[in-house]
């Protein structure tokens, strides 16, 4: 196994076509990228196991194996590492019997010490190994019932099982975060190259030699890093587990909404995996541009407060009542989608003089991980330069509170982020908090009303590259009354949105960027807006 790894060029749509045969047909092909890639891009789906296209290129698994003809005939090569080049001749299990035969062969060796663990392996219905079987295998075993597998991994680890077989590694606790079962491991060297390369933490190495060889920490150390769940993501079998999510739910009874975590200014792309009403687990969803296949630990396990602590509906005919006299300060937390501050641009208009719209955090903005996080808490904060609404004035506000008769919080737990740096709104006489949770503001307000999480409404964000980007709603809120903010809002303003569309084309009118574009034209990947440098 090689030491020395390269990273994956991948194509894009400024690729160049060239032109290779593929089971003696011309098809036009990616130019700048390895023949895994090139193959995927015109239907040819290629069985691998260890290549990642966000990690460093290993080619030790032997799945991907193609015949290519060369000066001394056809030669079996792995995909995965090969360049394009213009006129190459590749041939797949669909003209070769060569490379069928070779690749069951392969699939045979990495199986026939596997264990027989699926009926209780949560890896079960998304591992790469079943998947190979079904769509390139599906081979009949030979091993010999006298002999039994081999089960490998740390010999510390070993014991003999009621038969008499030698068993080895089941749920190695490796960190906070990670059970490891070692014999389920197939050495792809995926999570070492991970934590190397992209963690830049090496947590994690291959100990041993040939059939004894095994995925471990070092002596003494736990794997325990900000991404380190991440490796759960790339381990294709059932070996790298995640402990919150271990025996929870079988992953096919799971739907899957796409959305963005609302809890950094890089917006993360998300699954919501979720069913019986409840988010079971929040999963990387890939964006080349902004997270890749990765989501920090952080952001990951967020979701197990969404459910707890939330604040009920109530009517709004007390808040008009509140909002009716005096001025109004109108403050934006970051979590607000551009929905959001359409209705509070709207609401603004209604009020006209006697009301001013704040915005921003209290909590300390930190530096980008090059990851997934950029380290400003202020999701929306691209957002709300855009929609002409200010980021950062809330020390402004704490000095001018004496002014205000009325304080009104949509997403914004001032009193959470810095109770010293909030203390002075205290002086305001009437608070309203428009939040999901019963949090400090909401227990510090005269009114506090409840509305729906981010993760429950559908909307858009624009994130710190300027990528607008679009949420959906996951099935997943506790209570029926609840509705977006924007709804919450444009009623106060008299002028209520009954959709996220009809919000987002009023947003429209504040930002020309916005203007005439529809829900459709946001791609899954997002849309880089005029000025933006993603």
């Amino acid at each position: 196994m090689s030491n020395f790894y390269n990273m994956p060029k991948l194509p894009t749509e400024n690729s160049p076509k060239v032109e290779i045969f593929v089971d003696d047909k011309a098809v036009m092909v990616p130019g700048d990228t390895n023949l895994l890639e090139a193959l995927k891009a015109v239907g040819i789906e290629t069985p691998h196991v260890c290549y990642h296209p966000y990690l460093p290129v290993s080619g030790n698994c032997r799945q991907c194996l193609v015949e290519q003809e060369g000066p001394r005939g056809r030669m079996l090569v792995i995909a995965c590492y090969t360049p394009v080049a213009p006129g190459m001749k590749i041939y797949t299990p669909a003209s070769s019997a060569r490379v069928k035969n070779a690749r069951k062969a392969t699939q045979e060796f990495m199986l026939v010490n596997h264990p027989l663990d699926c009926p209780i392996c949560d890896k079960a219905g998304e591992c790469t190994l079943q998947e190979n079987y079904m769509e390139a295998g599906q081979n009949e075993g030979r091993m010999r019932p006298e002999y039994g597998k081999n089960y490998h991994g740390n010999p510390a680890h070993q014991f003999i099982d009621s038969k008499g077989q030698v068993r080895g590694g089941k749920h190695v606790d490796i960190g906070p975060r990670i059970l490891l079962d070692e014999e389920r491991c197939v050495q792809c060297d995926r999570c070492v190259r991970f934590m190397r390369t992209i963690a830049k933490d090496e947590q994690l190495q291959l100990a041993g030699r040939a059939d004894h060889t095994y995925i471990s920490t070092f002596p003494g150390e736990k794997l325990d890093h900000e991404y380190d769940l991440c490796v759960t993501d790339v381990c294709p079998t059932g070996a790298m587990t995640a402990k919150y999510f271990r025996f929870q739910k079988r992953v096919w009874l799971l739907s899957h909404t796409p959305t963005i975590s609302m809890d950094d200014s890089l917006g993360a792309n998300i699954w919501l995996d979720h069913a019986d009403g409840r988010i079971y687990r929040m999963m990387p969803r890939c964006n080349p541009e902004v997270n890749r296949s990765w989501i920090s630990n952080t952001t990951r396990l967020a979701f197990q407060t969404f459910g707890e602590n939330r604040l009920p509906a109530m009517g709004l005919k007390v808040i008009k009542e509140a909002m009716g006299e005096g001025k109004v300060a109108i403050v934006a937390g970051g979590a607000s989608t551009i929905e959001d501050l359409a209705a509070i641009k709207l609401l603004k208009e209604t009020l006209g003089d006697k009301a001013e719209i704040f915005g921003g955090t209290f909590k300390k903005v930190g530096s980008p991980d090059g990851i997934a996080m950029s380290g400003d808490p202020m999701a929306n904060r691209a957002g709300f330069k855009l929609m002409g609404i200010a980021d950062d004035n809330l020390a402004d506000l704490v000095k001018r509170a004496s002014e205000f008769n009325v304080l009104l919080t949509v997403n914004a737990d001032l009193f959470g982020e810095d109770a010293a740096a909030a203390k002075g709104l205290e002086k305001i006489a009437t608070r309203i908090a428009l939040s999901a949770f019963d949090d400090e503001t909401a227990k510090k307000s005269t009114l506090a009303f409840g509305i729906k999480h981010w993760s429950e409404v559908q909307g858009t964000m624009v994130n710190c590259n300027n990528l607008l980007q679009k949420l959906n709603a996951a099935p997943t809120c506790p209570d029926a009354e609840l509705r977006p903010a924007y709804e919450v809002i444009s009623e106060l303003a008299g002028k209520p949105f009954t959709s996220a569309f009809e919000a987002f084309k009023k947003a429209g009118e504040y930002a020309s960027v916005l203007a005439g574009l529809a829900y459709d034209s946001i791609k899954s990947t997002g849309k880089l807006l005029e000025g933006g440098n993603a």
